[in-house]
């Protein structure tokens, strides 16, 4: 494969591959100098790339523009496509972020096709893995964190609603029982006065049929005036309080039922907390996990780094570039770093 076909066909891989080839080509020369540069390149040009984000490869010429105008270099069309040409462009329809780099880097893009990576592939494949496995390690890492603090937010919202449920439960449950106490108790003082009505007509009856006459007579008397009493007042409390002991007895009812709710939702709300309490365990869990395995993969890129030399140089700094891009969703505690 000539250096054309080679060139147009690193211009397709994604812009991290890209990004990491010249990375290797300028290793010799810039050391990390530029790396930080091209690191941010790769993110310019995925946040310009709307369909394909990080895994395209190339922009067209409207984009390409915009990369120029972000770096306060605007160019005309005649401008821009004179210069990327001398970077091995052809077609402006796309442009491989490659070109860009070969260009802003004054690089000749026959060097940079032909740039060594490093005699080290399967140590850097390791690496990489050892990266991927981290990043597969943090979404589950982040995706437990998710679910624990949802978790957590659900059973802290039952666990309030419950108690204040419970309270008010309670409140009326009281209230109720409170009301039916009182309605009975005046319900039981109009049947104890009707029981002694009762109880008086029937002794003056026995003393009628028993008595003297004198005795008998007064009796009699007594339970003329007794009868001729009107018990109309008395009939219609017992009736209205008999009413108001029947709803309030299904008031009691309704207010233990919600009581007995309540307390079924208070038991719903700790096992709801067991539960964020086990998220929260599995969630650190998988902090823990990822801590290790974000240690390991550091510490092989520290071994290799110092075995290889100037080998894939380029491609180890990309990977503890990533790594240390996601310790920025790592706990403090845990190894993270602050985002900036």
């Amino acid at each position: 494969m000539g250096d054309q076909e080679t060139f147009k066909a690193l211009n397709k891989k994604c812009f991290k591959e890209q990004a990491i080839w010249m990375l290797n080509a300028l290793w010799p020369t810039h050391k990390d100098t530029v790396a930080e540069e091209i690191w941010k390149f790769a993110q310019m040009f995925s946040e310009f790339e709307i369909e394909n984000h990080e895994n395209g490869c190339d922009l067209d010429e409207l984009n390409m523009h915009r990369v120029f105008e972000k770096l306060g270099n605007q160019k005309t069309v005649q401008e821009m496509r004179s210069q990327l040409k001398q970077a091995g462009v052809e077609n402006f329809k796309k442009v491989g972020m490659l070109h860009f780099l070969t260009y802003y880097y004054g690089m000749d893009w026959h060097k940079v096709a032909n740039a060594p990576q490093g005699d080290n592939t399967a140590e850097l494949d390791k690496a990489q893995k050892l990266l991927d496995e981290v990043s597969k390690q943090l979404e589950e890492c982040q995706k437990k964190a998710e679910e624990s603090k949802k978790s957590a937010e659900a059973a802290a919202e039952k666990a309030t609603a419950s108690k204040k449920s419970a309270e008010a439960a309670a409140a009326r449950q009281k209230e109720a029982q409170a009301a039916e106490e009182e309605v009975t108790k005046a319900l039981n003082e109009v049947k104890a006065q009707e029981q002694a009505k009762e109880d008086k007509r029937k002794a003056l009856q026995k003393k009628i049929e028993t008595a003297g006459l004198v005795a008998k007579n007064a009796a009699i008397q007594e339970l003329a005036k007794l009868d001729s009493e009107d018990d109309l007042p008395l009939r219609r409390a017992k009736t209205t309080l008999e009413a108001a002991q029947r709803k309030v007895a299904k008031a009691l009812k309704i207010a233990t039922e919600a009581k007995e709710k309540a307390d079924n939702d208070a038991t719903v709300a700790q096992e709801s907390q067991k539960k964020a309490d086990e998220a929260a365990k599995e969630a650190e869990q998988a902090v823990e996990s990822t801590q290790k395995k974000m240690e390991e993969a550091e510490a092989y890129l520290a071994e290799q780094k110092a075995a290889a030399g100037g080998s894939g140089q380029g491609t180890m700094w990309w990977i503890q570039r990533e790594l240390d891009e996601k310790k920025k969703y790592m706990p403090m505690r845990k190894g993270g770093v602050a985002k900036h």
